[in-house]
């Protein structure tokens, strides 16, 4: 049987619903700053995605790794209907994400509505079935928690300072060698360096992972309220959680 590791580590998935194989996903060990790039494939997942089976290999993947926090780019819950904000989450609004959350089965585009979906299932599985909470504004005065996080990688590249990283079917080889190698400066991360520009929106969010993992709230950036859970047991609303470096 494979040594479980000592907890602290931390795992972000780039997230995509239509094929395994299109989610980035990456993650870092507690005390070390080697970014590692894991594949749906390592997980033995391959096809359409599950949420629940995506769910099953996350959670095996992150006890047996010592992972923390899992991060995952994508609504956890629906807009509150009670929300005095139209057609979207707070803290969509407050981002300005392109893909708008509504009440419980709709979205702005419409088109969004299956990704949106998927990834509200696959957080409800990893919180009711995997022991997962979602992520609270008093994190750092809890200990012992596995925080499952909701993050924008494209937002995070401002949050660290840095141009955000051009839409992926516009993005050039060389330009995701100078983004990687400005992560890297900015960060201290060691990056692999044969990173996808999925692999790469998954990075970029790590370091919001790490500060939750080593309780360091200054590092981190949170948009939104805190999840509401209805008597139905759906999940309203929700932070979504970005990095920053600090000041110098």
């Amino acid at each position: 049987m494979p040594r479980i590791k000592k907890p602290g580590g931390a795992l972000s998935v780039d997230l995509a619903y239509k094929r395994y194989s299109d989610n980035g996903i990456a993650h870092i060990e507690n005390g070390n700053d080697d970014v590692q790039i894991l594949k749906a494939g390592d997980l033995g997942l391959y096809g359409t995605p599950s949420p629940s089976d995506f769910a099953a290999a996350l959670a095996i993947f992150c006890e047996r790794e010592g992972i923390s926090v899992l991060l995952l780019d994508g609504s956890q819950g629906w807009r509150a209907p009670n929300s005095q904000i139209e057609h979207m989450r707070l803290c969509e609004r407050v981002l300005n994400t392109p893909g708008k959350t509504g009440v419980v089965g709709t979205t702005k585009p419409r088109t969004y509505l299956y990704y949106i979906q998927f990834s509200i299932d696959l957080f409800q599985h990893l919180r009711l079935e995997h022991g997962w909470e979602l992520l609270t504004a008093d994190w750092s005065e809890r200990s012992g928690v596995r925080w499952l996080v909701e993050t924008f990688p494209t937002y995070a590249w401002k949050t660290l300072g840095l141009p955000k990283l051009p839409a992926k079917a516009k993005t050039t080889p060389d330009q995701l060698v100078t983004w990687r190698r400005n992560l890297s400066l900015v960060t201290g991360l060691k990056l692999p360096g044969d990173l996808t520009h999925d692999e790469l929106q998954a990075t970029v969010v790590l370091p919001a992972g790490r500060a939750i993992a080593d309780n360091v709230p200054e590092r981190v950036i949170l948009s939104g309220i805190d999840p509401l859970l209805t008597d139905e047991g759906i999940v309203l609303e929700g932070w979504i959680a970005n990095p920053c470096v600090p000041e110098r």
